[in-house]
């Protein structure tokens, strides 16, 4: 499978991931314009890419006169309404999920299934599981079996309720501890009725084995009137994916959840490390630094010179930053303030790493008020040695782009630190954000705003969330590659110390919401590829891909705004200087809204496969999202 540049959906993967490549050292973060984001399909499909009134087709019902009447705040909000903007798919779609979520509540239930007033009298499809997958990944843990269907493959195999109900009982399998979820991603209105396309996930954890099956199916549904409730008629599966775990002594250790036994010790770790992200709200000042957002990293190094990883926590501010040294056993004690490291400034990200050449790590810390560089003392110990330039929301990475044999710092920048509010201008394709630097490392502890002089103020203003070095020519120094939150991404290529953006001819601007950037020979051909976490909507691939969205735009710019909801992309190294995006053929475009990806041999079989850390802040109210 792999061999095949295929991988598989394995799981929800929650937390945040790190890159660490050679000499190369990063941090991700959970990053602060996730609420933005989050209001990209509403604002993109409701509000700013409404029709214009003179486009010919159906016009705003506000009257025109009473527009400027209506407060801002009041037209954002009725622009979310699809009633209220003519949209008739989208207000269908919202029923025929709600249909949706009641079909998924009824397969977690162990009592009979009750599809009356969800599924027509005159049903019909195909196969919900199919009879023969191909096996496309094997070993003496796991097992996948896939199958895709071809477009013209519509033999009925279920024929009314009845028969519905004994195909969703043999997609289900036994009951044990489950998760469903079915949501609609593409809607069609068509002569007999709407068609959608959903994604549908059932994930089945018994004492045995974990099972999970992955579907895309076309649905046909009926409705009489446009009142009346959507009932299913038809489903054709068009896409299937089964993956078996088994359950046994050596799977259980793949991936433990050790964290309370690492940390549970400390009393930071239970006062502040549990304590949620509502609470703070509630406590902290937001002048302080706190936000909903849980945009604060982690760095992952050796402190003491043991052999044995510790770990750096930034934390909002008004709680100071965390450092855990791990012990022989594993569990970790937290010595911040006997370090010297437990500042209180809202910090974002960190790197550990050895800045001075002198064999200890060394450590870096992106705050609120600037770049904040403490030297290592060899005991664990730092000294506070330089603070750097501030930048808005920055993200940390390091290699020695020079190859002087020193590490030099990147820091990207979402917004400006001026205050400006003004917004990513176009956001699909903007280049009015933050600017990002590079420090050159001058030894003796002073770095070099180097930026200009080595090229790499080209597209520099796009909202940078994350940045990854690796030598992706294979030429002997780092080159770098930028993913960005509103657009087209960077990919510096290293001249000798000196930097020429060609993502463009290199084909890897992947024009999205750029969140996270990891590098690997994924293919093991020698050459280094990359893949980039975005953001799959749902929302957004129902309504960009309709007539009504965006009518007036060229279609280089809807297509543009479609890439936006694809997901994730995964670039195969031409060995040529250029990528070819193998994002679909490797199924690796579904990673819900990624906040950070990470590329490694999770099984050990020479092969590299993916993480996805995922999901958003969830709050009390765990069905908020």
């Amino acid at each position: 499978m792999v061999s095949e540049a295929r991988f598989r959906v394995d799981g929800k993967v929650r937390k945040e991931s790190d890159n660490n490549s050679g000499t190369v050292h990063q941090t991700r973060l959970v990053w602060k314009v996730a609420s933005v984001l989050g209001l990209v399909v509403m604002v993109l499909v409701a509000t700013q890419f409404r029709m214009e009134k003179d486009s010919g087709s159906q016009k705003n019902p506000v009257p025109e006169e009473s527009v400027a009447e209506i407060p801002v705040k009041q037209r954002s909000i009725a622009g979310l309404d699809p009633r209220q903007d003519g949209w008739a798919t989208e207000v269908f779609s919202e029923a025929a999920q709600a249909q949706l979520k009641q079909l998924g509540e009824q397969l977690l239930s162990d009592e009979s299934l009750r599809l009356s007033g969800l599924v027509s009298d005159n049903f019909s499809g195909g196969l919900l599981r199919p009879e023969n997958c191909d096996i496309v990944m094997e070993d003496s843990h796991v097992q996948v079996r896939r199958s895709r269907f071809r477009d013209n493959d519509r033999t009925v195999h279920v024929q009314g309720i009845q028969a519905f109900e004994k195909a969703l009982f043999d997609l289900r399998g036994a009951l044990g501890r489950e998760h469903v979820e079915l949501k609609i991603f593409r809607v069609k209105p068509t002569s007999v009725g709407f068609l959608t396309s959903v994604k549908f996930h059932i994930l089945h954890d018994s004492d045995n084995n974990v099972v999970q099956k992955n579907a895309t199916w076309s649905c046909l549904w009926e409705q009489v009137s446009r009142d009346a409730v959507p009932l299913l008629k038809e489903i054709w599966v068009d896409e299937y994916e089964e993956i078996w775990l088994q359950k046994n002594e050596q799977t259980k250790r793949m991936f433990l959840e050790c964290t309370p036994f690492i940390l549970g010790n400390n009393a930071s770790y239970q006062e502040q490390l549990l304590v949620g992200i509502n609470e703070w709200g509630k406590r902290l000042q937001s002048v302080l630094g706190i936000g909903t957002e849980g945009h604060h990293g982690i760095a992952i190094g050796d402190v003491n010179g043991d052999g044995l990883d510790d770990l750096y926590v930034c934390q909002p501010g008004g709680l100071p930053n965390l450092l855990f040294v791990q012990g022989e056993d594993g569990a970790a004690n937290e010595v911040s303030r006997e370090a010297g490291v437990d500042w209180l400034e809202s910090s974002f990200s960190a790197l550990v790493l050895d800045l001075d050449n002198d064999h200890d790590e060394d450590l870096v810390v992106a705050t609120l008020q600037g770049v904040v560089l403490a030297e290592n003392d060899g005991k664990a110990r730092f000294r506070v040695r330089q603070v750097l330039e501030s930048i808005h929301d920055p993200v940390l990475s390091a290699a020695d782009y020079d190859n002087d044999g020193d590490l030099d710092i990147y820091v990207c920048s979402t917004h400006r630190i001026t205050g400006d509010s003004t917004p990513p201008t176009p956001y699909h394709d903007a280049n009015n954000g933050g600017q990002n630097i590079l420090l050159e490392n001058d030894q003796n502890w002073q770095f070099l705003d180097v930026t200009e002089k080595v090229g790499l103020e080209q597209n520099n203003r796009r909202f940078s969330l994350a940045a990854s070095w690796e030598d992706y020519d294979n030429d002997g120094d780092q080159d770098l590659y930028v993913a960005n939150d509103y657009g087209r991404n960077n990919l510096y290529r290293n001249d000798a110390g000196r930097f020429v953006d060609v993502a463009s001819q290199a084909g890897v601007e992947d024009i999205a919401a750029g969140m996270s950037v990891s590098w690997a020979d994924f293919n093991n051909d020698g050459w280094m590829d990359v893949y980039v976490s975005n953001m799959f909507s749902a929302a957004g691939n129902r309504i960009a891909y309709q007539r009504k969205f965006h009518p007036q735009a060229e279609n280089t710019t809807r297509n543009q705004l479609q890439r936006l909801a694809r997901g994730n992309s995964l670039f195969e190294n031409a060995q040529d200087g250029t990528f070819r995006d193998v994002s679909v053929e490797s199924s690796v475009t579904m990673g819900r809204w990624a906040w950070g990806s990470m590329m490694m041999d999770m099984n050990n079989d020479g092969w590299e496969d993916i993480v996805v850390a995922n999901g958003f802040i969830t709050g009390e109210d765990s069905g908020d999202l």
